[in-house]
């Protein structure tokens, strides 16, 4: 399992994504407060490479998380945002970072107040 900055083709941060150990993607949704499945992202990634990818560790995620990443205007987009809200296999970022620092060989320990809470 894999973070990563996700750039646009101008350079600018859009998402952080988590890339699943069945190859999944997912980009975290402020909107929601957590990580969804996104097609788009898995299509770049894998075949069309038009957005750049970043490795990130799970600090530097986090922190691209709370600085704001990956929030959708809810004028232009509120219906995504419902799915978004909706959607049961949406992945909270507590679960994200532990199976993140699992696969990095890390043990991870349960934080007793993480900065990124759940909705």
């Amino acid at each position: 399992m894999n973070l990563y900055l996700v750039r646009n083709p101008d350079g600018v941060p859009v998402w952080v994504a988590f890339e699943s150990d069945q190859e999944r993607l997912y980009t975290y949704v402020q909107n929601s407060g957590r990580f969804h499945l996104n097609p788009g992202i898995y299509n770049d990634f894998y075949f069309e490479h038009k957005m750049t990818y970043e490795p990130l560790d799970e600090a530097a995620a986090e922190e691209a998380i709370l600085s704001g990443l990956g929030l959708l205007d809810e004028r232009t987009v509120s219906h995504i945002i419902g799915r978004y809200h909706r959607d049961p296999d949406a992945i909270s970022p507590e679960t994200v970072f532990v199976h993140a620092l699992e696969s990095s060989g890390t043990t991870a320990q349960v934080r007793s107040e993480a900065k990124i809470q759940d909705p």
